[in-house]
């Protein structure tokens, strides 16, 4: 009978850690999310709003002509794009590894596995919060 109380204790603080970390990864997430994406893009209405534009290409700049293909021009834009992404890089890596160690593999399972409309649904509207 002890046996089965402890066991039964066991599976209740288990549980109690498989759903704060399932929240903490969604706090972290959310928060990240927040800074990352959310708040920078609302901020750029702003100015899209007044300005009637998002600000300079990445590509040409402020010129009016892109620059000439090439190596440099490559390596200048991909510099540029990192400038502007790492933060969402560094939020991918973090999420991905978070909602492996943090959230129960058999959880994910058993909402995005099945291959009906409602897997899909889930899934395609968990994804906007991230999309740019």
């Amino acid at each position: 009978m002890s046996t089965q109380a402890s066991t039964m204790g066991r599976q209740r603080v288990d549980r109690s850690r498989l759903i704060a970390g399932t929240a903490i990864f969604l706090i972290t997430l959310a928060a990240g999310l927040l800074y990352v994406k959310w708040l920078p893009y609302y901020q750029k209405s702003f100015i899209a709003l007044s300005h009637h534009s998002i600000g300079a290409s990445i590509v040409s700049g402020k010129s009016a002509t892109p620059p000439a293909a090439g190596l440099a021009a490559a390596w200048q834009y991909a510099l540029t794009y990192y400038a502007l992404i790492w933060q969402a890089l560094a939020l991918a890596l973090i999420a991905g590894a978070s909602i492996q160690v943090l959230v129960p593999r058999r959880w994910i399972h058993r909402i995005f596995s099945s291959k009906d409309f409602r897997s899909v649904a889930i899934a395609g509207t968990l994804s906007l919060g991230g999309m740019m």
